[in-house]
């Protein structure tokens, strides 16, 4: 079979240094470039129009899906996007068949993106590629405007206070109210863990069961528990519950 070409584009000379090591290892792979920027690699994708880019996300001043964007839709090249932590990403990406390598990774995970990249090369047609990094960045410009609340407004009589999330240590249902607990204070509102769920920063809050949501932040410790459940530890001492089928979303914020 014909060598793949691929190019490397990271900011960060270790992680070029890793990905060229485990390229080498793959006679059907051949290294034609790499980048340190992402300006740096729109060019090289220009010149050498390889057939498999393995692309960081987050770097200064022109990010993975900026080089993306600027590259002719005739040019764009497979992708394995980098990253050490993107969720809207990672939803992305798992939406529209694309793979990414979430750092720190294994060899293992570096190769299984690697045939899924081959499996493309190999059977999926140039308009499909084109539909589905269309459909991502489409995806991304959406989310990426979303405003989340900052703030939480508790009502005491005629008075308002206002709570800043990030005080928030956790949240928890309460038949029709919910609780929300900070280091020192519990205060009681009327409102649904859906609600907030859905309008927190998904980067810094995360349901771990049908009754509460965590401030990732404050977790101090993960241990298991029961049948793929786990407890966790947050830093006011309290423990909360973290079902089974809510460890992966959890595992991608954390690096677990």
């Amino acid at each position: 079979m014909e060598k793949i070409s691929v190019i490397i584009v990271d900011d960060e000379e270790p992680a070029r240094t890793n990905l060229r090591l485990l390229l080498q290892k793959d006679a059907d792979l051949e290294l034609v470039a790499e980048c340190g920027d992402g300006q740096s690699a729109i060019a090289a994708v220009e010149e050498h129009q390889p057939d498999l880019l393995l692309l960081d996300i987050q770097m200064p001043e022109v990010s993975g899906f900026e080089v993306i964007k600027a590259i002719p839709p005739a040019k764009q090249p497979h992708v394995i996007f980098v990253t050490a932590y993107d969720q809207y990403a990672i939803k992305a990406f798992e939406v529209n068949a694309i793979d990414y390598l979430l750092k720190p990774f294994a060899d293992k995970r570096f190769y299984e993106a690697i045939e899924k990249a081959k499996g493309f090369y190999r059977q999926q047609t140039h308009q499909s590629l084109q539909d589905k990094l269309q459909h991502l960045l489409q995806h991304l410009e959406q989310t990426q405007t979303k405003q989340f609340l900052r703030k939480l407004s508790v009502r005491n009589g005629a008075k308002i206070s206002f709570l800043k999330v990030e005080d928030i240590i956790w949240i928890e249902a309460d038949n029709q109210y919910i609780k929300v607990h900070l280091a020192t204070t519990t205060h009681l509102m009327r409102q649904s863990l859906g609600y907030l769920e859905e309008h927190l920063d998904p980067s810094s809050f995360y349901r771990t069961h049908r009754s509460a949501i965590v401030n990732i932040h404050r977790i101090q410790s993960l241990e298991p528990y029961f049948k793929g459940d786990y407890t966790i530890k947050l830093d006011n001492g309290k423990t909360v519950k973290l079902s089974r089928h809510r460890t992966v979303g959890l595992k991608a914020l954390l690096n677990w």
